[in-house]
Protein backbone atom coordinates (compact mmCIF):
# COMPACT_ATOMS: atom_id res chain seq x y z
CA UNK A 1 0.00 0.00 0.00
CA UNK A 2 1.05 3.18 -0.55
CA UNK A 3 1.80 6.25 1.67
CA UNK A 4 -0.95 8.36 0.22
CA UNK A 5 -4.31 8.67 2.28
CA UNK A 6 -7.04 6.03 1.37
CA UNK A 7 -10.16 6.01 0.58
CA UNK A 8 -12.73 3.58 1.47
CA UNK A 9 -16.42 2.59 0.86
CA UNK A 10 -18.50 1.38 4.17
CA UNK A 11 -18.78 -2.00 2.18
CA UNK A 12 -15.07 -2.66 1.89
CA UNK A 13 -13.72 -4.94 4.68
CA UNK A 14 -10.44 -4.61 7.04
CA UNK A 15 -8.17 -6.07 8.95
CA UNK A 16 -5.93 -4.80 12.34
CA UNK A 17 -1.87 -6.02 12.46
CA UNK A 18 -1.17 -6.65 16.23
CA UNK A 19 2.56 -7.97 16.97
CA UNK A 20 2.51 -9.83 13.13
CA UNK A 21 -0.87 -11.50 13.56
CA UNK A 22 -3.97 -9.93 11.14
CA UNK A 23 -7.12 -9.88 13.16
CA UNK A 24 -10.74 -9.51 11.19
CA UNK A 25 -12.27 -8.90 9.01
CA UNK A 26 -13.99 -5.62 10.33
CA UNK A 27 -16.00 -2.68 8.73
CA UNK A 28 -15.00 1.09 8.64
CA UNK A 29 -17.13 1.78 11.57
CA UNK A 30 -15.81 -0.81 14.24
CA UNK A 31 -12.26 -0.12 13.14
CA UNK A 32 -13.78 3.72 13.94
CA UNK A 33 -14.85 2.74 17.08
CA UNK A 34 -11.74 0.43 18.14
CA UNK A 35 -10.12 4.27 17.44
CA UNK A 36 -12.58 5.53 20.17
CA UNK A 37 -11.53 2.54 22.44
CA UNK A 38 -8.25 3.23 22.29
CA UNK A 39 -7.28 0.02 20.26
CA UNK A 40 -6.21 1.47 17.20
CA UNK A 41 -3.83 4.38 17.43
CA UNK A 42 -2.34 6.24 14.28
CA UNK A 43 0.97 3.87 13.56
CA UNK A 44 -1.25 0.97 14.01
CA UNK A 45 -0.96 -1.09 10.84
CA UNK A 46 -4.54 -2.01 8.81
CA UNK A 47 -5.42 -3.23 5.06
CA UNK A 48 -8.22 -3.99 3.12
CA UNK A 49 -6.26 -6.17 1.06
CA UNK A 50 -3.65 -8.01 3.28
CA UNK A 51 -2.04 -9.51 0.96
CA UNK A 52 -1.50 -6.07 -0.67
CA UNK A 53 -0.15 -5.01 2.44
CA UNK A 54 -0.70 -2.66 5.74
CA UNK A 55 -0.74 0.54 5.86
CA UNK A 56 -0.82 3.02 9.32
CA UNK A 57 -4.52 3.81 10.25
CA UNK A 58 -3.33 7.56 10.16
CA UNK A 59 -3.50 6.99 6.41
CA UNK A 60 -7.08 5.91 6.34
CA UNK A 61 -9.16 8.76 4.97
CA UNK A 62 -12.14 7.37 7.37
CA UNK A 63 -9.79 6.96 10.04
CA UNK A 64 -8.48 10.88 10.57
CA UNK A 65 -10.91 12.45 12.14
CA UNK A 66 -11.57 9.93 14.93
CA UNK A 67 -7.89 9.53 15.48
CA UNK A 68 -7.76 13.35 15.88
CA UNK A 69 -10.78 13.19 17.81
CA UNK A 70 -8.61 10.72 20.24
CA UNK A 71 -5.73 13.04 20.82
CA UNK A 72 -6.84 14.54 24.26
CA UNK A 73 -7.14 18.19 23.78
CA UNK A 74 -5.57 20.82 26.96
CA UNK A 75 -8.63 21.21 28.17
CA UNK A 76 -10.85 18.60 26.61
CA UNK A 77 -10.83 16.16 28.90
CA UNK A 78 -9.87 16.40 32.41
CA UNK A 79 -6.43 15.63 34.08
CA UNK A 80 -6.76 12.91 36.08
CA UNK A 81 -4.01 10.74 38.53
CA UNK A 82 -3.44 7.34 37.67
CA UNK A 83 -1.91 5.10 39.14
CA UNK A 84 -0.47 1.80 37.16
CA UNK A 85 1.69 -1.50 38.74
CA UNK A 86 3.42 -3.73 35.97
CA UNK A 87 5.07 -7.36 35.98
CA UNK A 88 7.30 -7.19 33.27
CA UNK A 89 9.18 -10.34 32.56
CA UNK A 90 9.58 -10.30 28.76
CA UNK A 91 12.23 -7.95 26.97
CA UNK A 92 9.70 -5.08 26.51
CA UNK A 93 10.51 -2.76 29.28
CA UNK A 94 12.24 -0.32 27.09
CA UNK A 95 8.88 -0.08 24.64
CA UNK A 96 6.39 0.12 27.85
CA UNK A 97 8.07 2.83 29.60
CA UNK A 98 8.27 4.81 26.52
CA UNK A 99 4.58 4.46 25.88
CA UNK A 100 3.94 5.55 30.07
CA UNK A 101 6.35 8.58 29.06
CA UNK A 102 4.02 9.25 26.21
CA UNK A 103 1.05 9.41 28.75
CA UNK A 104 2.04 12.41 30.81
CA UNK A 105 3.88 13.18 33.75
CA UNK A 106 5.20 10.17 35.77
CA UNK A 107 6.50 9.36 39.21
CA UNK A 108 7.88 5.96 40.02
CA UNK A 109 6.66 5.44 43.54
CA UNK A 110 8.76 1.64 44.12
CA UNK A 111 9.64 -0.82 41.20
CA UNK A 112 7.04 -1.60 38.94
CA UNK A 113 4.32 1.44 40.47
CA UNK A 114 4.08 4.47 38.69
CA UNK A 115 1.80 7.81 39.30
CA UNK A 116 0.68 9.36 36.08
CA UNK A 117 -0.64 12.70 35.76
CA UNK A 118 -2.60 12.48 32.43
CA UNK A 119 -5.81 12.94 30.38
CA UNK A 120 -6.26 9.93 28.97
CA UNK A 121 -8.61 7.26 29.98
CA UNK A 122 -7.69 4.14 31.61
CA UNK A 123 -8.73 2.10 28.54
CA UNK A 124 -6.67 4.04 26.52
CA UNK A 125 -3.40 3.95 28.73
CA UNK A 126 -4.15 -0.38 28.77
CA UNK A 127 -4.79 -0.44 24.87
CA UNK A 128 -1.46 1.27 24.48
CA UNK A 129 0.63 0.12 26.83
CA UNK A 130 -0.26 -3.73 26.14
CA UNK A 131 0.75 -3.05 22.70
CA UNK A 132 4.40 -3.16 24.00
CA UNK A 133 4.08 -6.16 26.05
CA UNK A 134 4.61 -10.06 25.34
CA UNK A 135 3.28 -13.15 26.73
CA UNK A 136 3.32 -13.28 30.45
CA UNK A 137 3.41 -9.89 31.34
CA UNK A 138 0.90 -7.93 32.86
CA UNK A 139 -0.34 -4.44 34.66
CA UNK A 140 -3.28 -2.66 35.91
CA UNK A 141 -4.11 0.94 35.87
CA UNK A 142 -6.28 2.44 38.57
CA UNK A 143 -7.65 5.96 37.97
CA UNK A 144 -7.99 7.20 41.14
CA UNK A 145 -9.42 10.80 39.69
CA UNK A 146 -12.05 8.93 37.77
CA UNK A 147 -12.72 5.70 39.91
CA UNK A 148 -11.65 3.52 36.67
CA UNK A 149 -10.05 0.11 36.69
CA UNK A 150 -8.37 -1.59 33.38
CA UNK A 151 -6.36 -4.57 33.81
CA UNK A 152 -4.08 -6.63 31.16
CA UNK A 153 -3.19 -10.48 31.29
CA UNK A 154 -4.35 -11.08 34.67
CA UNK A 155 -6.25 -14.28 33.59
CA UNK A 156 -10.29 -15.00 33.73
CA UNK A 157 -10.46 -16.02 37.31
CA UNK A 158 -8.84 -12.43 38.43
CA UNK A 159 -11.62 -10.99 36.10
CA UNK A 160 -13.94 -12.68 37.49
CA UNK A 161 -12.57 -11.93 41.24
CA UNK A 162 -12.18 -8.12 39.70
CA UNK A 163 -16.02 -7.97 38.90
CA UNK A 164 -17.70 -9.18 42.44
CA UNK A 165 -15.36 -6.30 44.02
CA UNK A 166 -14.80 -3.21 42.43
CA UNK A 167 -17.89 -1.16 43.17
CA UNK A 168 -19.24 -4.18 44.57
CA UNK A 169 -21.09 -3.51 48.45
CA UNK A 170 -18.54 -3.64 51.34
CA UNK A 171 -18.85 -6.18 53.76
CA UNK A 172 -21.64 -6.16 56.18
CA UNK A 173 -23.36 -4.57 53.50
CA UNK A 174 -26.60 -5.59 52.07
CA UNK A 175 -26.28 -6.05 48.02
Amino acid sequence: MSDAAIKTSASTQWWVQVRGQAYGPYSIEQLGRFVEEGRIRPATLVSNSPENGWTEARRVTALMAPLRAGEPANDAIEAANVFVHAEIVSGSWNAFMAALESMGGICELSPGLWLVRTRYSAGIIRNTLSQTLERGDRFVVIDATRDRFAWFNLGPEVDVRISKVWNGPLRGEAR
